[in-house]
């Protein structure tokens, strides 16, 4: 992108669209969970990832959904919001849910860009 010289006539236009079109890419990129951490809560682990993006709520309402539909045994807490996932189980699960919540981001988030 080319910015023009800045004067009257020009009054931040070509930063405004320039910001817009890069917000718009963001929100089109994939969901996935860019920091993960697990810390041991009596003979369980919490795990809380953060999202690279923000979730749109159909995206939070589609994974919901289908976390709900498909539960994963011995999860004692589990809490999804627009920067982040939590959950609680047991040591040996912690691998095997981070995959199923890649799996589950992906579908959901696949759902709602064919709805749109």
């Amino acid at each position: 992108m080319v910015f023009g010289a800045r004067d009257a006539w020009n009054g931040g236009t070509t930063l405004a669209v320039w910001d817009i079109v890069r917000s718009l890419k963001t929100e089109q990129a994939p969901v996935r969970i860019d920091a993960k951490s697990v810390f041991e809560v009596d003979n369980s682990r919490l795990a809380i990832g953060v999202f690279n993006r923000p979730l749109l709520d159909a995206e939070r309402r589609n994974f919901q959904k289908a976390w709900e539909m498909d539960p994963m045994p011995g999860f004692d807490e589990f809490q999804i919001d627009k920067e982040r996932i939590s959950f609680v189980a047991p040591p040996e699960n912690v691998p095997v849910a981070w995959k199923s919540i890649d799996r589950l981001l992906a579908s959901a988030t696949e759902n709602v860009k064919k709805a749109s």
